[in-house]
């Protein structure tokens, strides 16, 4: 993962799905977090700002969504590879080779959804905890729940939990609160994202229906998404530097730590703008532009040195190894006949296998800690 070089992070790279799936938090140089430390003292180390200067008269405070993303399943690779010449005639010398891809896999075992549903209905409540001990004006959930705009919202979501699939065998378990729907268009899949670009057209996308209840009850909204993940692995490549020359070993680094990463969104009052949504609807249609939208995310990780597991069993399957000898022997096979080969595997698998009791309450400590520095970083900035 690649630190980021100033404690700004641009809209696009603070937005979850960069900040966890494409590696934006960093473990470079990683500071260790204190659980007993103050959030102000810690906010500046872990967490980076976009569009902070659209803070100003941020008061009065509702929490529109909460959801939690939790690791099952990650995984990572790393090939041998042949430089620029690899695979060319013996004329100019070159030796046809049997490259191999290295696949790594770590899977949770032991803990629940119910678990799981736990610790997200937790880490919401006390995210609306920790804006209020953060100095804002926060709007009781109830009464956001109550508005016609919310529920219009909620209907039109994606029911919670469900799995979500990223590269390479990654699995991850999406929750929203208790009996509320996932509406972030980011997590609901390209048909749901469709939808919503055609319902904004009549000012009923999420984003819009959302513009519109902050301004009924005159409030901030506020949407916070959270990760939890259990283990962090990385390969080294897939090539050399510029493909230029022979890359012989493959490795991919692995470490089983129980980390949190996360975003929490502003979306001020004072930036809504309304506009008739067309001759034939005299209704307004309300939106906040995406970078009027103050962002607070996870630079770094914020792990725990608790150790959440009872053990971890290597779980390779005998298919695994079959596959994994027979892929092999069929690239030296090429390699003999004087054509360079990639169809070479070595599968490895593992299981993580998780104390309930310890993963509940250390990624509570750790959701809570995020939560407490990014809004402790919110209020210093308005």
């Amino acid at each position: 993962m690649k630190n980021l070089s100033s404690k700004k992070i641009n809209k696009a790279s603070s937005l979850f799905f960069c900040a966890f799936m494409a590696g934006c938090a960093s473990t470079d140089m990683a500071v260790t977090y204190d659980a007993n430390g103050s959030a102000v003292s810690q906010a500046d180390t872990f967490i980076g700002s976009d569009s902070e200067k659209h803070m100003k008269d941020v008061k009065k405070v509702g929490l529109l969504s909460c959801n939690v993303m939790f690791g099952m399943t990650t995984s990572a690779s790393a090939s041998t590879s042949g430089g620029f010449r690899a695979g060319n005639t013996r004329a100019i010398g070159t030796v046809s080779r049997s490259d191999v891809k290295v696949s790594v896999t770590y899977t949770a075992q032991g803990i629940e959804e119910r678990d799981l549903q736990r610790i997200a209905d937790r880490a919401c409540d006390d995210a609306e905890k920790q804006l209020s001990n953060a100095g804002f004006q926060l709007v009781s959930h109830d009464i956001i729940k109550a508005n016609s705009h919310y529920k219009n919202i909620q209907a039109g979501g994606r029911a919670s939990p469900f799995e979500y699939k990223g590269d390479g065998g990654t699995r991850y378990l999406v929750l929203a609160r208790s009996g509320e729907a996932v509406t972030d268009s980011r997590y609901i899949g390209a048909s749901k994202g469709l939808a919503q670009s055609f319902k904004s057209v009549s000012g009923e996308s999420t984003a819009q229906l959302e513009a519109q209840m902050m301004k009924e009850l005159n409030i901030s909204g506020v949407n916070i998404n959270l990760l939890g993940d259990f283990a962090e692995l990385q390969g080294d490549g897939h090539k050399s530097w510029a493909g230029l020359s022979n890359k012989d070993n493959a490795k991919v680094s692995s470490k089983v730590e129980l980390a949190v990463t996360g975003d929490l969104r502003f979306q001020p009052a004072g930036n809504i703008k309304c506009a008739r949504a067309s001759l034939m609807n005299p209704a307004d249609v309300c939106s906040i532009l995406p970078h009027h939208q103050p962002v607070f995310a996870a630079k770094q990780t914020i792990a725990s040195p608790a150790k959440f597991y009872s053990s971890i069993d290597n779980v390779t399957t005998t298919s695994d190894k079959v596959t994994s000898g027979v892929t092999k022997a069929l690239g030296m096979l090429s390699a003999l006949g004087g054509v360079s080969s990639s169809v070479a595997r070595d599968i490895t698998r593992y299981q993580v296998n998780v104390l309930p009791d310890v993963y509940q309450a250390e990624a509570f400590t750790l959701s809570s800690g995020f939560m407490g520095m990014a809004a402790a970083k919110a209020a210093e900035v308005r």
